[in-house]
């Protein structure tokens, strides 16, 4: 008559441990290296079984496939496959868990951090930041100088820096109409006629002559 047992333990007197079972399909199993886990007959194993490799100081999860079976599985045997596993951190301070160590700054970031909270700033001086700008389109290389004919809004102040022999110009259309040299003189352009009449407006004529424009 065939007996059903239970939970089987055997020790050895009335202290030390339970004597060791090498095999187990299920649960856990641990092993001495990588070629040991993946040498172990998948009859020894099951699906999901948790297998710890103390070469490695790595776990393992067990994929179990059943010839014929297991849907997707054209294999004519039993197999098992292994994927590296990490159990979830207890995560001890009531912050988020898991095994992050060290928070880097990338290219076009700063900051960063290996311990407590870790903030990422946006390099704008950086070339990532800049070479994004004109990837965008925003500013296109024309020459030796990038332009853009979209309109520009800025709500901060705005700092123009010139250097020596450099000037800070001003356009309309391809025509100077006044510019700022690195002395900080303003010169307005000359004209050879008289422009149209801007109340409070200022112009020289090529005689070097200043008219300032009035109401009657």
């Amino acid at each position: 008559m065939p007996t059903t047992a239970g939970d089987i333990y055997v020790r050895s007197g009335n202290t030390g441990a339970f004597t060791a079972v090498e095999y187990v399909q299920g649960g856990w199993t641990t092993v001495d290296s990588g070629s040991t886990m993946r040498a172990l007959d998948e009859s020894r194993l099951k699906d999901g079984q948790v297998i710890y490799v103390r070469s490695e100081a790595k776990t393992y999860i067990t994929s179990r496939f059943v010839a014929y079976e297991t849907p997707g599985y054209s294999g004519f045997t039993n197999s098992a496959s292994f994927a590296e596993f990490n159990f979830p951190s207890s995560g001890g301070g009531g912050g988020g868990s898991g095994d992050i160590t060290d928070v880097n700054a990338g290219s076009g970031l700063s900051g960063g951090a290996s311990t407590g909270a870790a903030t990422l700033t946006l390099d704008t001086g950086s070339t990532h930041f800049i070479d994004g700008v004109i990837d965008a389109s925003i500013f296109g290389e024309t020459g030796s100088a990038y332009a853009t004919t979209n309109n520009i809004e800025i709500t901060g102040s705005l700092f123009v820096e010139v250097t020596d022999s450099t000037n800070f110009v001003i356009y309309s259309s391809s025509k100077e109409l006044a510019k700022i040299n690195n002395d900080g003189v303003i010169i307005l352009t000359t004209h050879s006629t008289a422009p149209t009449l801007a109340v409070g407006g200022i112009y020289f004529d090529d005689s070097g002559s200043m008219f300032v424009g009035s109401v009657d």
